[in-house]
């Protein structure tokens, strides 16, 4: 897009707009009056789909992150078209055209990757994401930008990642799903790990390791865990999204301050997954309130092992046939995105949609 054209998107919210946006503002601040001064609110988006969404939501984003004092909200991945065959210069076009309709709050932007956002194909149809971006190429246009930001702990290449809030005494924490070992290629070209594809999907060793030892090393039992990640636990549950069982059984030691020892196996193919865990929250731990996180294109909750985990609507404009409320361009239903508010005394959370969708409020367990 040109640039002037993009200025003028991030800086203008339709008259469409104006009444819902106002409404929402109120009830968000509603819910934080309800939660109390250590209620923490951070914001998530995800599926926006370049070349399908209408671009107000960076706009909209921001108004209501300023007006809410609002520090931080997840991007939780698909950020781009994904359009199958396409070539690599194509995905970074859309990055940097996303980073230029996102400046003025990238600084509050948590990144998430998504299966969409690193693959492509130069392939004839059907061959779909067949191929792969480079790590370094990836992480140049994805992730590297967010290392300008201090208030970031990384995990060892970048694309893992918490934040504190430490008034609130609540860390953010952003796993990656799609963290392949390497960039090795077959023979006819195509990646060994998609990223895409389920040779691509899980989480490994040195991940779960961080999310064990590092990240979820709060600093007292005061504390509250929020984890965004592209597929979130209720879309995977134990399976799809390889160790997800073992990253529960890590939430479940931390969130009930005990231990657990745990390994799983794959087949040679996906060798890479397989992981073995060690840990001890013995009088330390902390409360474990939500797993968040987009990939299914419409809402979706589930409870599973006393964890909570919930997926949001897409805010670009695909309408999935499981959601309700469809986008409708030129509404206040063309994007979707939005506000989680904890209530940490009552243990509960306030989800306010901006745009197509409905508020949602969930209780989670503390022990």
């Amino acid at each position: 897009m040109e640039e002037s054209a993009l200025r003028e998107l991030a800086t203008t919210i339709p008259e469409y707009w104006r009444e819902h946006l106002s409404e929402k503002i109120k009830k968000i601040r509603e819910n934080q009056i309800k939660a109390g001064p250590d209620g923490i609110s951070f914001g998530l988006i995800s599926d926006i789909h370049w070349r399908t969404n209408k671009k107000h939501s960076a706009a909209l984003l921001e108004k209501v992150l300023n007006d809410c004092s609002i520090s931080y909200f997840f991007n939780a991945g698909d950020l781009f078209s994904g359009q199958g065959i396409c070539k690599p210069e194509d995905i970074i076009s859309e990055f940097i055209d996303y980073r230029k309709l996102f400046a003025r709050i990238e600084s509050k932007c948590l990144m998430v990757e998504g299966n969409h956002d690193a693959t492509y194909s130069t392939f004839e149809a059907p061959d779909y994401y067949a191929q792969n971006l480079s790590f370094n190429e990836f992480y140049e246009y994805y992730f590297r930008h967010q290392a300008q930001y201090t208030d970031r702990e990384f995990g060892e290449n970048g694309t893992y990642y918490f934040v504190d809030d430490k008034f609130r005494k609540t860390r953010l924490i952003v796993l990656n799903v799609h963290d392949v070992p390497n960039d090795d290629v077959n023979e006819d070209g195509r990646p060994v790990y998609n990223r895409f594809r389920a040779a691509g999907t899980g989480v490994g060793q040195r991940q779960l390791d961080w999310f064990a030892h590092v990240a979820l090393d709060v600093p007292s039992p005061e504390w509250t865990v929020v984890l965004g990640t592209h597929e979130p636990m209720c879309f995977s549950k134990r399976g799809g999204v390889r160790n997800y069982g073992l990253l529960l059984d890590i939430i479940n030691a931390f969130s009930h301050h005990t231990s657990f020892e745990g390994e799983v196996s794959y087949p040679e193919e996906f060798a890479h997954f397989n992981a073995k865990v060690s840990v001890d929250y013995t009088g330390k731990g902390g409360d474990f309130a939500i797993w968040v996180g987009g990939h299914t294109h419409y809402d979706l909750d589930l409870v599973l092992d006393d964890v909570l985990s919930t997926a949001t609507l897409n805010d670009g404009m695909h309408n999935s046939e499981n959601n309700p409320t469809p986008h409708v361009a030129e509404t206040s239903a063309e994007q979707a995105f939005d506000i989680f508010t904890i209530d940490k005394h009552n243990h509960r959370i306030y989800i306010t949609r901006i745009g197509a969708g409905n508020d949602r409020e969930f209780e989670y367990k503390v022990f």
